[in-house]
């Protein structure tokens, strides 16, 4: 097993309602793409999606008595708050709910990535100038190598160069494209079967 893995950070049909303008781009594909390899080559995913409690006991305070918000569209049992078609778990692949933009606040992600001797996080999903960017923040300060997969991250309120220049500034995230994840990925799993 190598020690990379993936993370598919927020990719629920909300997203795609609150920015119509993601249906013009090719992240699901894309997104699928990546997924597929992961699965051939054994790198472990990590899906995260962000739900909440209809009766707004989890929800951020700063939104509390906001209404309405968009809290209201990821909360359990809503169709919003589902997994994109196509993106959803496998059976053998973990899921973390978690409540802010970071995907590490309150949740046993940091567990998970430490069983499984994470050293370097994939990152893809939605969106990339919020909780991409918190998540790599949290990663980076818990000593992971954060790597964005260029094709795989969308922003919302800025171009994703301009995220992902933002990670690589601040965490020197390191960005590679699908090709160059798949040659890096299938090397490892040959070399382990060598």
């Amino acid at each position: 097993m190598s020690n990379d893995v993936l993370l598919v950070i927020d990719m629920q049909k909300f997203f795609f309602v609150e920015n119509a303008d993601l249906l013009n781009t090719k992240l699901v594909e894309s997104c699928k793409r990546i997924l597929n390899i992961c699965r051939r080559n054994n790198v472990p995913i990590v899906h995260i999606n962000t739900v909440y409690r209809n009766d707004r006991s989890d929800w951020p305070k700063a939104w509390s008595n906001i209404s309405p918000i968009w809290c209201e569209n990821l909360v359990r049992g809503k169709q919003t708050m589902e997994n994109v078609d196509g993106l959803s778990p496998d059976i053998n692949e973990f899921t973390v709910e978690k409540k802010r933009f970071s995907a590490f606040y309150n949740t046993n992600l940091d567990d998970i990535l430490r069983f499984l001797k994470t050293e370097n996080l994939y990152l893809i999903g939605y969106s990339c100038d919020v909780c991409i960017r918190f998540t790599g923040v949290d990663a980076y300060n818990r000593g992971y190598n954060v790597k964005v997969i260029m094709e795989g991250v969308e922003s919302f309120r800025e171009t994703k160069e301009q995220s992902i220049e933002y990670l690589n500034w601040t965490i020197n995230a390191e960005c590679v494209d699908i090709d160059k994840f798949e040659k890096r990925v299938k090397k490892i799993t040959t070399s382990l079967e060598i």
